[in-house]
């Protein structure tokens, strides 16, 4: 387990499972802890998950400003995860709500991403709206 205080004082808490190369797992939701993630369906075996625990979710504490649930605020927790691992750039994962902080993610820092991979993320963070049809 990782603790690291992110930019406003919360205390946030990432676990890591498995050996490989890394990889930076936000679970959706929104407001759930990365517990449901479990080993990725086994890829703890190739790869060396980091999964946050989001504000106020899991381990994680709840800030004292409830504004900073905010997904642009949030964006600078995953930079503060990023810098207390010690990456120069990191492989990234979003999976469902967390689908739309990955992306606000690698559009703010996008030299900081090595891969992005989205999980049925909802896009609507960013602007993007999906019809019936598509």
């Amino acid at each position: 387990m990782v603790s690291f205080t992110s930019y406003d004082g919360t205390v946030l808490v990432c676990h890591e499972r498995g050996e490989g190369p890394a990889l930076v797992c936000l679970p959706g939701g929104p407001g759930r802890s990365s517990r449901y993630l479990g080993d990725l369906g086994g890829l703890a075996a190739q790869r060396r998950l980091f999964l946050l625990d989001n504000r106020g979710t899991g381990e994680s504490a709840a800030p004292l400003d409830p504004d900073t649930y905010a997904m642009d605020r949030m964006v600078a927790d995953v930079e503060a995860l990023r810098v207390r691992l010690g990456f120069e750039r990191m492989d990234l994962l979003g999976h469902s709500a967390a689908g739309g902080l990955a992306l606000l993610y690698a559009a703010r820092y996008p030299e900081r991403i090595g891969h992005l991979v989205l999980v049925t993320p909802s896009v609507h963070p960013v602007g993007i709206e999906i019809t019936d049809e598509q």
